[in-house]
């Protein structure tokens, strides 16, 4: 399968869980001239829909930037994409149980530390994608410095680390749930791969 044709359904894919999350937000009015405060209450489905609409978007940018460093794929490494972009499609599900139980004492607990599991298992797919090329450099387009690929693996993968802990997190604090992976979208946002521009040496080198 050709690169671009992966890239094409995976967009798609992205396309698809980013517009299911506006679907999560349902406003319940009681009785009429009371629209204003039921909007008003709906707020954790608004803070809810903001962190996952974030997240798949900066995961969509960062998805973007891995492919710019593949030159080829094989059938693993489709495999995993496909394991990721299941993870991603199923992120609205666990988006609407926060938003709607994060105000309920009972409930919220566990709406939070179930997105939180979520995340991590997308963030477990990204690591598996990441390290599948690093372990497979030849799929990697020539211009990708595989030090560089070392060395930005601590940054990469601290959004792991970051939910892993909201997992517990999400029993004691489930707003903190929320601010935690919006800061990590946040995080994310800023380029966290390494540089692909990397020139032979010799290139680099002034004329005498």
């Amino acid at each position: 399968m050709s690169k671009g044709r992966v890239e094409a359904f995976s967009d798609g894919v992205f396309a698809v869980a980013i517009t299911l999350l506006i679907f999560n937000i349902q406003v319940d009015k009681a009785a009429p001239g009371e629209l204003f405060n039921a909007l008003m209450a709906a707020w954790p489905k608004y803070a809810a829909y903001v962190a996952s609409f974030l997240t798949i978007g900066v995961m969509l940018m960062n998805h973007h930037g891995l492919f710019t460093r593949i030159a080829h794929l094989n059938r693993p490494l489709l495999f995993l994409n496909l394991l990721l972009l299941m993870a991603i499609v199923f992120l609205p599900f666990p988006t609407a149980q926060l938003g709607a139980n994060i105000l309920v004492p009972q409930d919220a607990p566990t709406a939070a530390s179930f997105y939180a599991a979520s995340a991590v298992l997308i963030a477990v797919f990204f690591s598996a994608f990441w390290a599948y090329l690093f372990t497979h450099p030849d799929l990697l387009s020539p211009d990708v410095d595989r030090e560089a690929v070392l060395r930005s693996w601590p940054r990469f993968s601290i959004g792991l680390i970051a939910y892993l802990i909201c997992v517990p997190l999400g029993q004691v604090s489930p707003i903190g749930v929320i601010i935690v992976c919006a800061a990590m979208a946040i995080y994310y946002a800023f380029e966290r791969l390494p540089d692909i521009s990397r020139r032979p040496a010799d290139a680099l080198r002034r004329p005498e």
